[in-house]
Order: C-alpha cells, then structure tokens, then sequence
C-alpha cells in the first residue's frame, strides 16, 4: 500500500523539535555544510575547461555554523555570474570594451599579450548596438580579426551551485544518521 505524507510541514517542524532535544546542532549542520559544498565543487569541476571552474571548485568552502543554520559560499567572484547569468561590462575607469574571441589564436588570451608577442593591434570601427568594432592585427594585405570588442554582453546562466532538492536531501540523509547515532 502506497501511503502520502500530507502535512509536510508539521513534519518538518517535529523533525527539527526531534532534533533539538538531541543536543547540539553543530555536529549535524557542519556535515550538511560538508556534503553540500563537496557537491557544489564536483558540479564546478564537471564543467571542465582549462583553469576557471577548478578556481571555483577551490574557492567554495563551509563558512559559519551556528547553533541551528549553516553557511556554504564560494568565494571566487564570477560564481554568481555563472550561476544566474546577466549583463557584463567592462569594468568603470579600464578597458572601454569587453574583447571576445572569435578565432582559435586569440582563444584563451588577452589583446595585450599579442602586443607583446611584438603584433600591432588596431581597431576596425564598426559602432552597431553594443558592438564597438574589431580588432586584429595586419600580415601583409591580409586583416586577422581576433576579437570582437563590445561595450556589454549578456551572459546566460550555467547553473552548477547544487539545487534545493539535493541541499534538502543531504540534510534529511544526515538527520536520520544524526538520529540514529543518537539514539543508539
């Protein structure tokens, strides 16, 4: 016979008061904290890429526990950008516009290292919405277009932080292993 639990509220509320009349909470929060941020890191790492997700697998860490909530943040800035999207801009008082590559060469690198490389970069103009033009370098007759220069980009989301229904799920997994130990 298959049986619902209707009140899942009340539930939650004599789970907790359960809970609390075990004793300290820290001990049960700190291994949730645990389990959701080592899932948080093997989201980021499971994007692979070269360097950015592995930085933001690093950075997430288990920040504060307290007597009855617990804290997982990363600390890495772009984290949040990645996992909602939004608009990207240059930054105010730097560059005028964002560079993004649009061949293999220019994939993985910033304008000024091709300056250094000893390549004269310049800008071919075409002011179109939020694209400010192109830049490259010439070889010969030849133009090599390596970015795109745009004055804002809209990222859409790439969510890897873990979702609710797992975070509620480590913790109800480790309430019961909470529970039992306490019990037995």
């Amino acid at each position: 016979m298959l049986k619902t639990i209707d009140n899942l509220p009340a539930l939650k509320r004599e789970i907790g008061a359960t809970l609390r009349r075990i004793g300290d909470l820290r001990p049960f929060l700190l291994v949730w904290g645990q389990r959701t941020a080592k899932q948080a890191r093997q989201n980021a790492r499971a994007k692979g890429g070269r360097r950015f997700w592995f930085d933001v697998a690093r950075a997430v860490q288990v920040r504060t526990v307290t007597a009855d909530t617990v804290s997982v943040h990363t600390r890495h800035v772009a984290a949040a950008q990645k996992q909602f999207g939004g608009e990207i801009r240059p930054k105010p008082g730097g560059a005028r516009a964002l560079t993004i590559p649009i061949t293999e060469e220019a994939r993985g690198k910033r304008a000024s290292e091709f300056e250094l490389g000893g390549r004269d970069l310049f800008v071919i103009n075409r002011s179109e919405g939020d694209t400010a033009g192109i830049l490259g370098y010439s070889d010969g007759d030849a133009f090599h277009a390596l970015f795109v220069l745009r004055r804002r980009v809209h990222q859409r989301p790439d969510p890897w932080w873990p979702t609710d229904w797992q975070v509620w799920r480590f913790g109800l997994d480790e309430a019961k292993r909470y529970i039992q130990r306490a019990i037995t």
